[in-house]
């Protein structure tokens, strides 16, 4: 078991950027459990189907993974029903940029791990334009957008992006 500690931010990022991206990891992500802990299966890494458990909720959460066989990925895949998500990321320096994939499309998070809670967070990769801070907003938890109906998920999305007025900015005192 070890310490997970990630920021996450909604971004925008700009249409020449997606492009010049190239293919990026296209991660499938399903949620067997939700709650504390929660247990996810995801498929996509380069590492093959990992079983990942996590508890806490912030920046600083304990984290559990294993690599599974394929046949037990498709089984977890199987419990999970319909609460899968699909996104793509790329690997930005320190950064990983997600971009949701259907009813979440438009959706964009940006996130990085630290070692430490009190990490200075470095600039955004050019390109990407930080709106606010979602670290501890349980509307961009996965499991929990995993969770929500297809037409919630489109107005979380509509939503999200309208609220950013009035965000401090990084490394502010909110």
């Amino acid at each position: 078991m070890s310490w997970e500690i990630e920021r996450r931010f909604l971004v925008r990022v700009e249409e020449a950027l997606w492009y010049s991206l190239g293919n990026g990891l296209h991660l499938k992500q399903g949620y067997v459990r939700n709650g504390d802990p929660s247990v996810r299966i995801r498929v996509g890494e380069e590492r093959g189907a990992v079983l990942t458990s996590k508890s806490g909720s912030g920046i600083r959460r304990r984290e559990v993974e294993v690599v599974v066989p394929d046949e037990i990925a498709e089984g977890l895949f199987l419990s999970a029903e319909d609460h899968v998500i699909e996104k793509i990321r790329w690997k930005l320096g320190p950064w990983e940029l997600d971009r949701f994939l259907g009813d979440l499309d438009g959706l964009a998070l940006l996130e990085i791990e630290l070692e430490d809670e009190l990490d200075r967070i470095p600039e955004a990769p050019e390109g990407v334009q930080i709106l606010r801070e979602v670290t501890d907003d349980n509307r961009f938890v996965s499991g929990r957008l995993a969770r929500m109906k297809p037409k919630k998920q489109k107005r979380l999305v509509k939503k999200a992006y309208k609220e950013v007025k009035g965000w401090k900015g990084l490394n502010s005192s909110e």
